[in-house]
C-alpha cells in the first residue's frame, strides 16, 4: 500500500496539512482518537530544525510523542521504514527506525484572514508547539499517527523545519 509522508506542525493556526486551519475550523483528518503511548510498544521522538532562507539555524526543539494512533495504519507505515538498528533491551526485542521529513513554508500567502498571523500576505507568522507525524494511505485517507508538544518557535515566511523522527519499537 503506497502512503505519502506528511509532517503536521500544528499552532495556534496554520493552512491545509495541519490539524486547525486558519480559521480555526476542523480538518478532514481521520478522528480516531490518539491514545496515550507511554505503556505501547513505542518510544517516539522527534527534533525539529528550523532555518531561515539563508540557511541559518534558529532553532532546534525536541518534542517526545505522548500520544499515538493505535491501529493497522500506524503500524504497517513504520513496517515501510527501514530499520536502523536492533537490539534487546530488558529482555525485549527492540528496533529503531528513521524518517526526516521536510517542510518548506512559502513567501507570502494566497489568502489573508482576520486572524492574528495571518492577517498580512507577505508578513505572516506562525507559532508551533506540536508536532505530528501523519500519512495518507492510497485512498487518501489522512492518518495522524503520532503526536507530541514542545517549546513553542515560531516559524515566518521562507523558513523551512526539518523534522528527524526516531520510532523505537518493541515486542
Amino acid at each position: 500500500m503506497k502512503k505519502t509522508i506528511l509532517l503536521i506542525i500544528i499552532g495556534l493556526s496554520f493552512v491545509s496539512i495541519f490539524s486547525v486551519n486558519i480559521a480555526a475550523e476542523p480538518l478532514t483528518w481521520n478522528t480516531d482518537e490518539l491514545i496515550k503511548i507511554k505503556d505501547s510498544e513505542y518510544k517516539v521522538q522527534a527534533y525539529n530544525i528550523l532555518r531561515n532562507l539563508d540557511g541559518e539555524l534558529i532553532s532546534v526543539t525536541k518534542t517526545v510523542a505522548t500520544s499515538y494512533l493505535e491501529k493497522d495504519v500506524t503500524h504497517n507505515f513504520v513496517d515501510t521504514l527501514p530499520i536502523v538498528k536492533t537490539g534487546i533491551v530488558n529482555g525485549k526485542n527492540v528496533e529503531m527506525r528513521e524518517i526526516t521529513v521536510e517542510y518548506n513554508y512559502e513567501k507570502c500567502l494566497t489568502q489573508v484572514f482576520e486572524v492574528p498571523g495571518y492577517d498580512e500576505e507577505c508578513a505572516w507568522y506562525h507559532r508551533a508547539f506540536i508536532t505530528s507525524l501523519g500519512v495518507r494511505d492510497n485512498l487518501g485517507e489522512r492518518y495522524e499517527i503520532f503526536r507530541g508538544l514542545h517549546h513553542s518557535y515560531i516559524v515566518k515566511p521562507s523558513d523551512s523545519v526539518i523534522t528527524y523522527w526516531t520510532i523505537i519499537r518493541s515486542d
